[in-house]
């Protein structure tokens, strides 16, 4: 009621007790029951609570009056009665605004919700396309504030829980704006896990990504959210979801379009995690598998380029065999389609770029974390990065070697305990104009890497340029059909699972005796595993190149068991020390010539004999040249005494040899081993004819059933 209409009530009310005090007494009777009619005494009584002060005082005189004090007495009863339900009745109609239960699809445009189960707006709050809004009461004057407490509606639109660790992960969206003559608002989505939504130190981390959350908000977008969550229980959907893709618990496959799976297996949502857009994107098909085929038929002829294929499809084949984390490097001067082998390897799963943000082909010089995190969330699919030349710091390469092969990333603590470690099996794929193995020592590590050497992209310069530029631009267009189709082929052959490890097994050990060697033994292992991914190829319809590309892979274990051969290299490292440093050797030539050196004896050579048979070396001098060179003192030298490479006591790997006339202890090494090692590439190798020896290997292939599912893995109808 306006101040003018209360102002009225009050001097209307003055007037009837003045009026009242001038009657005669016979007259007051009829005058106050005209007056309070049952239409003034409810004017009255919504008035009282805003006027009660001045209304009480009216009526006190009025109740003075000879005659009307009982009649006052119940009248101010009536009307303060009357005031107390009609302001009881104003409460009810306000908190039913508030509590009015509307559905999200009233409220917002049908484009929004098209799709949507009718979502129920909780109590206490309200959306419109402007945002979301808190509810409060005033009581007062019957009315509802409404505080914004965000710019755009935001909602939970999908829940999941993963199969693995039974963390839970939700998906937020939330409207947002076009832009200026853009069109109309669209949702935005982020998938997080669900401690991100009910905390306001993490939910703040949307800001990131758009979304209408502020520190100053957090709290109320929380209690939105909260109470949304559990109005929409039963219609918000729950799934089986993961946070990472490739092979499941269950035989199952997962990729960012879909998820391959039998009839039996349950489907699984994935639930990425933080960052991952990126790699999401650049997993797609694009062109026609028939188109992809086209430019294979272009690198039949270039053997180092198939292998990429192979070691692109090798990687998900990991798992069945049970085989190791490797990596397959291609290494040569610049310009020579190092690239473009990658981008072979790129097209078997998704858009082969190097140089956009969308690309499967990633650099050597991302940070540790990332690798790490990529690798575990890709688990069963290639990590390719692209020139180790990009790396400044050379250890960063070792480092991200040693990582990968591990195929387990770092242990993390958090607030609530252990985090989760990322784990992966698959292959890793580089290049780099230096062979990946010279950036570590870690013998272990060097064994892991198949190094090829040599212009993936052979033949004339002009020539390859021609081939390279052509594959590239046609990859461009065709793409990530080929590893969809060995993942359906190996997820409808999951009975014959078995019969995959058998056929790796043999192969493993036929090429394990090209070398008698425990590293040339394990580098077999990834020969055989691309020599079986090689068969799946062909199988689905892969041309088969005019050359066998395993012809490289052989020479390369060779070259990865002597490269890795660590015992050996330091043998021949201290040895050649020896020989440039004999002036510091007791009883030799040059030291009979030049005296004590001044920086003391490490250790003894009789070299004016012609018989002598050993260089004797003091051992913290030993482990000095050692260090110097990379080596592990601890390490090496036992494996020397294991392999007969030294003269030692039954007491350890140390005689006693006399260094100006005093006993000393020293690590002796043999003269037969020395000049053996010396004059010989690898003398613990076999001769073995690589054509010959490829020939009788290859000849093993596993043989598959022509039934409907061998039919539909090729893609036939």
């Amino acid at each position: 009621m306006s101040t003018d209409e209360t102002a009225d009530v009050v001097e209307s009310l003055r007037q009837f007790v003045e009026s009242v005090q001038a009657m005669e007494s016979a007259d007051r009777s009829v005058a106050f029951t005209t007056y309070f009619s049952l239409e003034q005494v409810e004017f009255l009584a919504e008035q009282w609570h805003d006027n009660e002060f001045q209304l009480e005082a009216l009526l006190t005189q009025l109740g003075a009056v000879r005659g009307m004090g009982v009649r006052v007495r119940e009248l101010k009863q009536t009307i303060k009665r009357a005031s107390r339900r009609a302001r009881q009745q104003r409460q009810q109609d306000v908190l039913q605004q508030i509590v009015s239960t509307n559905t999200l699809n009233e409220n917002l445009p049908d484009y929004l919700v098209e799709g949507f189960p009718s979502l129920l707006i909780p109590n206490g709050f309200d959306v419109d396309l402007g945002g979301v809004y808190t509810l409060q009461p005033n009581f007062e004057d019957g009315t509802v504030n409404r505080e914004k407490i965000a710019t755009a509606p935001i909602i939970i639109t999908q829940r999941g829980r993963d199969t693995e660790t039974g963390h839970m992960q939700v998906e937020v969206a939330w409207a947002e704006p076009p832009g200026p003559g853009k069109g109309r608002p669209k949702w935005r989505t982020h998938t997080v896990e669900r401690s991100v939504l009910f905390d306001s130190r993490k939910i703040v981390s949307l800001i990131d990504y758009g979304a209408p959350v502020t520190s100053i908000t957090a709290a109320d977008a929380i209690r939105w959210l909260t109470a949304y969550e559990d109005i929409n229980q039963h219609k918000i959907p729950l799934t089986n979801g993961a946070n990472r893709l490739g092979w499941q618990k269950d035989g199952s496959f997962l990729l960012p379009d879909g998820h391959i799976k039998l009839d039996k297996h349950q489907e699984l949502k994935l639930f990425p995690m933080e960052g991952m857009d990126p790699i999401l994107k650049s997993l797609r098909t694009g062109g026609t598998w028939e188109g992809w085929l086209e430019v294979v038929e272009l690198l039949r002829d270039h053997p180092l380029a198939m292998l990429s294929i192979y070691a692109s499809v090798a990687s998900v084949m990991q798992h069945i065999v049970k085989c190791a984390n490797f990596s397959v490097d291609w290494s040569n001067e610049t310009s020579s389609g190092k690239t473009t082998s990658l981008r072979v390897a790129a097209s078997v799963w998704g858009y082969p770029a190097d140089d956009d943000d969308e690309g499967f082909i990633y650099s050597w010089d991302s940070t540790k974390v990332w690798v790490e995190r990529a690798a575990g969330f890709l688990h069963s699919l290639p990590l390719i990065l692209d020139e180790t030349k990009r790396v400044k710091n050379k250890q960063h390469v070792a480092d991200v070697l040693y990582d990968f092969c591990s195929g387990k990333g770092r242990g993390r603590g958090t607030l609530q305990g252990i985090d989760k470690v990322n784990t992966w099996n698959t292959v890793l794929l580089s290049t780099g104009e230096q062979r990946l193995t010279s950036f570590t020592q870690d013998g272990g590590v060097r064994a892991r890497v198949l190094a090829l050497q040599g212009a993936p992209i052979s033949g004339p310069a002009q020539t390859a340029r021609v081939v390279a530029d052509t594959v590239r631009g046609r990859l461009y267009i065709h793409y990530g059909h080929l590893g969809r189709r060995v993942v359906k082929y190996l997820v409808y052959h999951k009975d014959s699972w078995k019969d995959f490890r058998e056929a790796f097994e043999t192969r493993r050990d036929n090429y394990a005796g090209i070398t008698n060697t425990a590293v040339g033994g394990r580098l077999a292992a990834y020969v055989s595993a691309l020599d079986l991914a090689k068969a799946v190829c062909e199988t689905l319809g892969v041309p088969e190149p005019t050359r066998d590309p395993i012809e490289f892979l052989i020479q390369a274990v060779r070259d990865g068991a002597n490269d890795a051969d660590r015992a050996r290299d330091a043998f021949v490292a201290a040895a050649s020390w020896a020989a440039m440093n004999r002036h510091r050797f007791w009883g030799s030539r040059a030291a009979l010539e030049n005296g004590t050196p001044g920086n003391g004896w490490a250790g003894r050579w009789d070299d004016v004999k012609p018989e002598w048979d050993e260089v004797c070396i003091e051992p913290h001098a030993l482990q000095g040249i050692l260090d110097r060179y990379g080596y592990v003192f601890d390490e090496v030298v036992p494996r020397w005494g294991a392999r007969d490479w030294l003269h030692v006591t039954s007491r350890g790997l140390t005689r006693s040899r006399r260094i100006d006339g005093i006993p000393t202890p020293c690590v002796c090494l043999r003269r037969d081993v020395y000049e053996e090692l010396l004059t010989s590439d690898r003398p613990d190798i076999e001769t073995v004819n690589v054509v010959e020896a490829q020939l009788e290997l290859i000849e093993q292939r596993v043989s598959y059933s022509d039934s409907s599912w061998s039919a539909l893995a090729r893609g036939e109808d």
